[in-house]
């Protein structure tokens, strides 16, 4: 996952280092907003993982906690990148913001109530 997500911020910065903003079509802002939201998923949730996996109180299996942490990565850098979509249409301001956030909340608050109960099972 660190290593994916390093390729990510350096297709990133190529992207950054060799596009003119001024001169670009629409394919480069795709390029450019691509690997930014696949460069910041994989940074948060690197981060969450590891917090998850250091901090965490309860031991579950790896991938539960990478799943775990891919979904708030998705979902957070969803949001920050639809934020820096419409500032660059200069739809950004404080009403368009929070309804942003509130959406992102409504989903999450979603995806948590759909989780079904743990119930241990006794085979013999």
């Amino acid at each position: 996952m660190i290593f994916g997500t390093l390729m990510c911020w350096a297709g990133w910065g190529v992207v950054l280092w060799n596009i003119d903003p001024y001169e670009a079509g629409i394919v480069s802002f795709m390029f450019f907003y691509i690997t930014l939201f696949l460069a910041l998923t994989g940074t948060i949730s690197t981060a969450l993982y590891t917090v998850y996996h250091f901090f965490g109180d309860v031991q579950i299996p790896v991938f539960r906690y990478v799943q775990r942490s891919m979904g708030y990565g998705l979902s957070a850098a969803s949001v920050l990148v639809v934020l820096l979509l419409a500032h660059m249409f200069s739809l950004l301001n404080v009403w368009s913001m929070s309804l942003l956030v509130l959406i992102a909340a409504f989903v999450l608050s979603l995806k948590l109530s759909k989780r079904r109960p743990y119930i241990p099972t006794y085979e013999a």
